[in-house]
């Protein structure tokens, strides 16, 4: 997700600084994906929501590696964005001039 065109920052505690220092410290650094994306280097850079909203709690997040961080977020995106196109394509009924 761009910063630039997210409100994410804005949604942040004010504590997030702190909070992302105490993953990483949970971390001891290292990128704690669970199927890591091939640039990972093992190391982690970024704090990341494990559950996607705005659920800030420690046992919400996880430090990746940005490789890692990226692979998720566009699983995410992609997962979404299949289910809204299905959503808005799939019909509620059948076509009343279809026969079963």
């Amino acid at each position: 997700m761009a910063w630039a065109t997210s409100d994410r920052k804005h949604r942040l505690p004010h504590n997030w600084q702190a909070l992302r220092r105490q993953v990483k410290a949970r971390a001891k650094g290292r990128c704690e994906a669970t199927q890591h994306a091939k640039a990972c280097g093992g190391w982690g850079s970024d704090a990341d929501h494990i559950a996607p909203g705005d659920d800030h709690s420690l046992t919400n997040l996880q430090w990746l590696s940005d490789a890692c961080h990226r692979a998720k977020t566009a699983h995410e995106s992609a997962t979404r964005n299949t289910a809204r196109k299905e959503a808005r394509t799939k019909p509620t009924e059948q076509h009343p001039g279809r026969k079963a």
